[in-house]
C-alpha cells in the first residue's frame, strides 16, 4: 500500500491471502521460462521459490543456472529442487562465471519464447507472470516489460521508475532486472556482455537494446520486490563507488552513440481505432485446479465509494466462508483501493493497467476459462453488461447475475438497474440492494421471480460507539466531550448536494447554534464547497479530513453525534448503514430504499423538495433539532445501532449472498437460459469495445467544451462584454467550435501517427475541419 508501506508483508508472509494456484495439465507447454543465476544464495532462496510456485500463471519452466556455487549450504538447497518438480530444471556451471554469463545460459535453455528474469534472493507478487505474459502478447511492439518495484530488507522504498521513462536510462540505470524479454530481442543483440561482472550489467543489456531499435514498458504495479542487504554494493563496484559508476557511465556513451546523440526509441502508444477488433481466441489458455467455490467480480474500479466499499465487504464475507474471488476492474482509475481488496484475494486484475481497451473481452474470457468460477457477479460494471452475450456465448458454465444498488434516472435514463432490466435474459438472477429498486426494476419490466433483496448491511465490531477514540479524536480537534460533531461524508459531488449542506451549515452557524461539522472525502466539488467555507467565514466550524484512510473512519465516525447526508439520489447509502452502526443519530434524503433502514426512532429523513431553499428550510429546522435536544440525538443513535445488530449486520449478508449465489447456479443448472451464438457474442464484443471508446471520446470533448466556456465566460465578465463592436457572446461561440475543431484534429493526428500516415493526410485534415489560424487560440 504506497499509502501505508508495509515492507514486511513480502508476497511470501504468512499474513497474505491465499488462492489455490495450481494446474490441470502438467503436460501443457510453458507459457513463459523463468531464469534464476544461483550462486551461494542461503535460505532465502526458499522465499524466492515460493513466490515462483505460489504464481496465478502455473504453466512456466523454471531454470536455475547454478553459476558454480562453492557453499555447502547452498549447494544442499539446490539438491532439493533439482528433482522436486517437472517444471524445473538446474543447469551448473562448472565455475563461476557471472550473473551476465547465468542469464545467457538461462536464456540459451529456454523453451518458450518469453522469459522471466528472477534473481535467486527476489521475490515476486502473485500475478506478476500472468501479467506480463498477457502485456508481450497483446502489445507486439514491446521487447519487453515489468512492473513498479519495493525496496527491502536492509533498504527499504518504493520505485516507480522504469522504462516509461524512456531517455531516462541515458542518465542512469531506472529498472531492476526483474523483467520479462523476448527471447528474439535477447538473441538479437547478443545477450548480456559476460566481461561485465562488477554490476550493472542489466544497465547495459537495456542500452544494448535500445541501440537495436528494442524497447519495453511498464506496469504501473507494485511486482517485483528488491531484496537490499547490509553492505549490497560492496560485491557491485560498478554501482557502490562513485568513480566507477561515472567510468561505467563513460563506456555506455562510446558504446552507444546513436542513443546520446538523440535517437533514443520509444513505444508508440496504440491509439484506439473505430472498431477495433477483439481477437478471435486468447492467446494462451492455462487453466487452473478448482479446489473451493469461486467468484469472479466484474468491477469499474477499486476506489473510495459506496459501491467499492460494498464490493470490499462482499469479498470478506466470501472469503472467510472458502471462497475463492477474482477480481478485474473495467474501467481506468487510481485504484487506491486496491491494497484493500489485496489483503483479501491476491487474483486482482486491473485491466487498463496491461491492456488494450480491445483485449478487455477476450482476457474476461481467459479468466473465466483458467479460473471455472461458479458465479460471475458484475456490479457497476458497465462493460460487464455489455458483455454479457459475448461472455455467455464463449463460457456458459457458470452462473451469471448481478448487483444493483440504485437507479439513477440522470444517468442513462435509469443507470446500472437500467442495463439490468435489459440484460434480464441473460443473467441467471439479479440482486439488488433494497425492495424499493426490486420494485423499480419490477416496474420497468424485469420479471420480479429472478429479483432478489440483498442489504448490504454493516460491521458492528468494527463500526461501533468507542468512548476512548472519541475522546482522542476530540482532543485533536480540541472540541469539548458534548459539543455536538456533525460528519458529513462521502465523495464530494452532485449527488450529495454539497450545495445545500453548505447552505445548512450557513443557517446553523447564523443561529449561532453550538456545531462543528467534519468533511470526509473527496471529489469534483470538493474546491467548490471549500472556497464557499471561506467566503462566510466558516472556517472555525468546518474541518476537512480529505479522503480519510478507511482504517481510520470508524474512530472518526465514532467521535460524531450526526450524521448529515443530503442526497439528490441513493440505493441505501452505505454510509448511513456505518453511521448507524456507530451509534450516529441520521438526517438523511428520503430517497430510494432509504426509508427501509432509517425509521423515524432512529434518524430523519427529509423528501426531496421543489427547490434548494425548500430543501435547506427542511434539513435545518431538522438539524437544529436534534442540536437543541442532545437527549433526544442520543436516543436516536442508540436505537440506530440497534437496528443494525438486528437487522442489517455484515454476517447477515453475507449468509444471504451466498444463498442467492447457490440459486442462482440452482436456476442456471435447472431453468437455463439461451445462449447467444458465438459469433453474434462476438460481434457484441466489438460493438461494446467501440461504443465505450467513442463514449468516452465525446464525454472528454464535453467536458473540454465546458470548461472553454466557463473560461471563456469569465474573461468576458472581466472586459464588461466591450470587444470593439463585436457581440462577445458570438465571439465566444465560435471560439469554442474552433477549439473543439483544434481537439478533433489533435485526436485525429494521434491515430494518423499511429498509422503512419498523418504527414500524408495532415493537410487533407486540416481542409475538411476548416482550421485557421486566430489570435489567442
Amino acid at each position: 500500500d504506497p499509502r501505508m508501506p508495509n515492507f514486511l508483508s513480502t508476497p511470501v508472509s504468512p499474513d497474505r491471502p491465499r488462492f489455490e494456484y495450481s494446474r490441470t495439465d502438467p503436460g501443457a507447454p510453458p507459457c513463459c521460462t523463468v531464469v534464476t543465476p544461483f550462486f551461494n544464495t542461503g535460505a532465502v532462496f526458499h522465499q524466492t521459490a515460493r513466490s515462483l510456485l505460489n504464481q496465478s500463471l502455473q504453466d512456466w519452466e523454471w531454470i536455475i543456472v547454478n553459476d558454480g556455487s562453492t557453499d555447502p549450504e547452498a549447494v544442499a538447497i539446490l539438491v532439493k529442487y533439482r528433482d522436486s518438480d517437472p517444471r524445473i530444471r538446474v543447469i551448473d556451471h562448472a565455475h563461476n562465471r557471472g550473473l551476465s554469463a547465468a542469464r545467457n545460459t538461462g536464456f540459451a535453455h529456454a523453451a518458450a519464447d518469453l522469459v522471466f528474469q528472477l534473481d535467486s534472493d527476489d521475490l515476486i507478487e502473485p500475478t506478476t507472470l500472468e501479467k506480463c505474459v498477457w502485456y508481450l502478447h497483446t502489445h507486439p511492439e514491446a521487447a519487453f516489460v515489468k512492473g513498479f518495484t519495493v525496496g527491502f530488507g536492509a533498504e527499504q522504498y518504493l520505485w516507480t521508475r522504469g522504462f516509461h521513462d524512456n531517455d531516462g536510462f541515458l542518465s542512469e540505470n531506472l529498472a531492476t532486472a526483474t523483467a520479462m524479454v523476448r527471447r528474439l530481442a535477447h538473441e538479437a543483440v547478443g545477450g548480456y556482455e559476460e566481461g561485465i561482472r562488477a554490476g550493472l550489467e542489466d544497465w547495459d543489456f537495456w542500452m544494448r537494446c535500445a541501440d537495436r531499435g528494442f524497447w519495453g514498458a511498464t506496469i504501473p504495479e507494485y511486482l517485483d520486490w528488491y531484496r537490499r542487504r547490509g553492505g549490497h554494493w560492496e560485491a557491485w563496484r560498478n554501482v557502490g563507488a562513485s568513480e566507477r559508476r561515472r567510468e561505467f557511465h563513460d563506456r555506455l556513451r562510446e558504446r552507444y552513440p546513436r542513443l546520446y546523440g538523440g535517437s533514443f526509441p520509444t513505444l508508440q502508444p496504440r491509439w484506439p481505432l473505430a472498431y477495433d477488433r477483439v481477437p478471435q481466441r486468447p492467446p494462451l489458455a492455462a487453466r487452473l485446479a478448482k479446489p473451493a467455490p469461486r467468484l469472479l467480480m466484474l468491477v469499474p474500479w477499486l476506489t473510495l465509494g459506496g459501491a467499492d466499499k460494498f464490493n470490499l465487504n462482499l469479498l470478506k464475507q466470501l472469503t472467510s466462508r472458502g471462497w475463492e474471488v477474482t477480481i478485474a476492474t473495467t474501467l481506468a482509475g487510481d485504484h487506491s483501493w486496491l491494497p484493500e481488496f489485496a489483503r483479501h484475494t491476491p487474483d486482482i486484475f486491473a485491466l487498463h493497467g496491461f491492456l488494450d481497451a480491445c483485449d478487455h473481452p477476450v482476457f474476461l474470457r481467459y479468466l473465466i476459462e483458467s479460473r471455472r468460477p461458479d458465479a460471475v457477479l458484475i456490479s457497476n460494471s458497465e462493460l460487464g453488461y455489455l458483455l454479457l452475450p459475448y461472455l455467455r456465448a464463449h463460457c456458459p458454465e457458470p452462473a451469471y447475475v448481478d448487483y444493483c444498488h440504485m437507479e439513477e434516472e440522470y444517468w442513462k435514463n435509469g443507470g446500472y438497474p437500467r442495463y439490468a432490466v435489459a440484460s434480464q435474459d441473460l443473467l441467471d438472477l439479479n440482486i439488488v440492494s433494497s425492495e424499493h429498486l426490486r420494485g423499480w426494476m419490477a416496474g420497468h419490466g424485469a420479471d420480479p421471480q429472478r429479483l432478489q433483496v440483498c442489504y448490504t448491511g454493516e460491521d458492528t465490531q468494527a463500526w461501533r460507539p468507542n468512548p476512548d477514540a472519541r475522546r482522542r479524536i476530540r482532543i485533536e480537534y480540541a472540541l469539548d466531550e458534548d459539543s455536538p460533531l456533525i460528519l458529513y461524508a462521502g465523495r464530494i459531488v452532485r449527488q450529495k448536494q454539497p450545495q445545500v449542506f453548505a447552505r445548512v451549515v450557513r443557517e446553523l452557524a447564523e443561529r449561532e447554534l453550538d456545531f462543528t461539522v467534519l468533511v470526509a472525502g473527496d471529489g469534483e466539488d470538493l474546491p467548490w464547497l471549500q472556497q464557499f467555507v471561506q467566503q462566510h467565514g466558516l472556517g472555525e466550524r468546518v474541518r476537512f479530513l480529505g479522503p480519510a484512510p478507511i482504517e481510520i473512519m470508524p474512530d472518526l465516525v465514532s467521535a460524531c453525534d450526526i450524521f448529515f447526508l443530503p442526497s439528490l439520489w441513493e440505493g441505501i447509502a452505505l454510509s448511513i448503514y456505518e453511521a448507524m452502526a456507530a451509534g450516529l443519530a441520521v438526517v438523511g434524503a428520503d430517497v430510494g430504499g432509504q426509508r427501509e433502514l432509517v425509521t423515524p426512532d432512529c434518524g430523519v429523513l427529509v423528501p426531496r423538495g421543489r427547490s434548494d431553499d425548500e430543501e435547506v428550510a427542511a434539513y435545518t429546522h431538522e438539524v437544529s433539532r436534534l442540536l437543541a435536544d442532545p437527549d433526544l440525538c442520543r436516543r436516536m443513535g442508540r436505537r440506530a445501532r440497534q437496528r443494525i445488530a438486528d437487522r442489517f449486520t455484515l454476517s447477515d449478508m453475507g449468509d444471504r449472498m451466498v444463498a442467492l449465489l447457490e440459486e442462482a447456479v440452482r436456476l442456471k443448472a435447472g431453468a437455463p437460459r439461451a445462449a447467444p451464438s458465438q459469433a453474434f457474442g462476438h460481434e457484441c464484443a466489438n460493438r461494446a469495445v467501440e461504443y465505450l471508446r467513442a463514449f468516452t471520446l465525446s464525454e472528454s470533448l464535453w467536458q473540454e467544451r465546458e470548461g472553454l466556456r466557463v473560461a471563456l465566460s469569465q474573461q468576458l465578465a472581466q472586459h464588461n462584454g466591450s470587444h470593439n463592436g463585436v457581440d462577445p457572446h458570438a465571439m465566444a461561440q465560435d471560439i469554442i467550435r474552433q477549439n473543439i475543431r483544434y481537439r478533433i484534429a489533435d485526436r485525429l493526428n494521434n491515430t494518423l501517427k499511429g498509422l503512419g500516415l498523418h504527414r500524408a493526410l495532415k493537410s487533407i485534415t486540416v481542409r475538411t475541419l476548416g482550421l485557421r489560424r486566430r489570435q489567442g487560440v
